[in-house]
């Protein structure tokens, strides 16, 4: 009897984990009835990473209605762990780019509020740690809108409290006396992002076009989160914006280790620390691992989820195939998997390939079972 481990992360846009998951189950059951799979959805901080704690069972599902990044209510869902009251947050499901139809993106104006608002949530549940995954967001605001929800004072210079929005932040004049009791809860902010705020690398200028901002715009929003940076600098005496990570999420991260204390940790390494894939591997005799997720390239080498499952199973003699949607790298490139599939069997453009990406997984999984059978 062969037994698997299915670790993938989401093909954003296209395929949850979950649903890799279960693809992947079905199409190895049905070319090995006896075999035993695994399944750990997987997330490095975005999409998915509220899941990756519901589907292993290690934290309730709690649903709360909030803003999006363009202040319309959407459904919000983060995990609730009662006996260590730990949130597990995922600001992609307040503000992340999913939920802004794409002619109205803009980061001028999305705002990271509804994270807040659902981070409140959790602190009115009793909260005493919040694990705030960081990814996939359609905003450039430095978390300002979410620390704003949470009753941090951004003011003005007449000691009003500012606009929501990434453009907002060059009106910021002063940072008022932060919650005490927000002080008392453990942070942790989990993302596999390590630039830093401002720069040629930094927030705006690496991730803004995606979230829709233009070349206009993107100089706006680099003042003003180079100010955001200096009155953070002003209020602390720490130079946070330039730690790696501090540009996570529009300069997310940022404004909540300058203001919050929080500590930024890898992803993976969150998701591992609960879901103990090390102890997985150790106590059963794996065979083979799955893993994947929508792009293999040149960043896939820099700690990307795909790498850091791949290594951990050479820790353990498992060979680990990798699976993706888009492959721009070599396979060379990439020697810690033992092989490398990319479900695109033709010639099609990136909206064919995401539309069919399910059918396309199942396709490319059937023949690389053959392969392994």
């Amino acid at each position: 009897m062969s037994t698997y481990l299915v670790a993938p992360d989401s093909f954003k846009g296209s395929l949850d984990a979950s649903q890799f998951c279960q693809i992947a189950t079905q199409v190895i059951q049905s070319l090995d009835p006896n075999a035993k799979v695994f399944s750990r959805p997987m997330s490095d901080g975005g999409e998915g990473f509220v899941e990756s704690f519901t589907f292993a069972g290690v934290g309730e599902p709690q649903s709360i209605w909030v803003s999006g990044p363009l202040g319309k209510k959407t459904k919000a869902t983060f995990a609730w762990q009662a006996e260590t009251q730990t949130a597990i947050i995922e600001m992609a499901q307040a503000s992340g780019i999913t939920k802004v139809r794409r002619p109205e993106l803009n980061p001028l104006n999305t705002h990271t509020y509804g994270t807040g608002q659902m981070i409140q949530g959790a602190i009115d549940m009793g909260a005493k740690k919040i694990i705030l995954g960081l990814g996939g967001s359609a905003t450039n605001d430095g978390g300002a809108g979410a620390l704003m929800a949470l009753g941090v004072p951004l003011l003005d210079n007449k000691q009003q409290p500012i606009n929501l929005g990434g453009q907002a932040l060059k009106d910021l004049a002063s940072i008022g006396t932060v919650p005490h009791y927000l002080l008392d809860i453990e942070w942790q902010i989990a993302c596999d992002v390590t630039n830093p705020l401002l720069g040629k690398n930094g927030a705006t200028a690496v991730f803004g076009p995606q979230k829709g901002g233009q070349p206009a715009q993107l100089e706006i929003l680099e003042k003003a989160l180079g100010n955001f940076a200096s009155v953070l600098e002003q209020h602390n005496q720490q130079t946070v914006h330039l730690e790696p990570g501090a540009g996570a999420a529009g300069g997310m991260a940022a404004g909540f280790m300058g203001l919050l204390n929080a500590k930024l940790v890898p992803g993976f390494d969150v998701i591992n620390q609960t879901l103990k894939l090390d102890e997985l591997l150790h106590n059963n005799d794996i065979d083979y691992i799955f893993t994947g997720e929508g792009r293999f390239d040149s960043q896939t080498r820099f700690g990307k989820l795909p790498l850091r499952i791949a290594e951990l199973g050479n820790q353990f003699n498992v060979p680990t195939i990798g699976i993706c949607g888009s492959l721009t790298c070599s396979v060379e490139d990439l020697p810690e998997f033992k092989a490398i599939f990319s479900i695109v069997n033709k010639i099609m453009d990136e909206s064919e390939a995401m539309g069919n990406a399910p059918f396309l997984l199942e396709q490319t999984l059937h023949s690389v079972m053959r392969i392994l059978k």
